[in-house]
């Protein structure tokens, strides 16, 4: 099931089970230059096409996994599920399944996996949510899984 991005999403609205599939994004080389120039990561698998294509296992300039981490949360981000979110408590379980190249289309399906109320922050609930990112071609390319703090329907707007 794909979810309704009309509405504004609370705590109260997470099924167990829902998923939630994002718009995709291509990942340019402007993406690649930008991220490694702000992160520092001057690797050669990341700045030096020749060397990645003639002596890494990949034969390609790959594009660095926290970049694809960073593009398939600000997509998520986008489907307005997270616009009452209140802290991001967690990343678990982040496994790099296949190497993204510069050309390649990221989508990604967003279950949720469990919601339950907050102990310590009343109108609030715990979400734990599964994140499979695919490629153009349908093949997984990331999987993790996220917790995050989201207000619910009557929570002070200023928590």
């Amino acid at each position: 099931m794909t979810a309704d991005v009309r509405h504004t999403w609370y705590f109260e609205d997470f099924e167990v089970g829902h998923t939630t599939t994002t718009m995709g994004r291509t990942v340019t080389e402007a993406d690649l230059v930008n991220f490694v120039g702000f992160g520092g990561l001057f690797e050669e698998i990341f700045v030096n096409a020749e060397y990645a294509k003639r002596a890494t296992i990949f034969e390609a300039r790959v594009v660095p996994a926290m970049l694809i981490l960073t593009v398939a949360e600000g997509l998520y981000i986008q489907s307005g599920h997270t616009h009452n979110g209140r802290a991001f408590l967690g990343l678990d379980g982040l496994r790099l399944v296949a190497p993204v190249v510069c050309g390649d289309t990221v989508s990604v399906d967003v279950t949720v996996q469990s919601a339950r109320a907050s102990n310590s922050r009343p109108d609030h609930g715990i979400v734990v949510l599964d994140h499979r990112v695919r490629n153009q071609r349908d093949d997984d390319v990331m999987t993790y899984q996220t917790t995050r703090l989201i207000a619910g329907r009557g929570a002070p707007r200023d928590t």
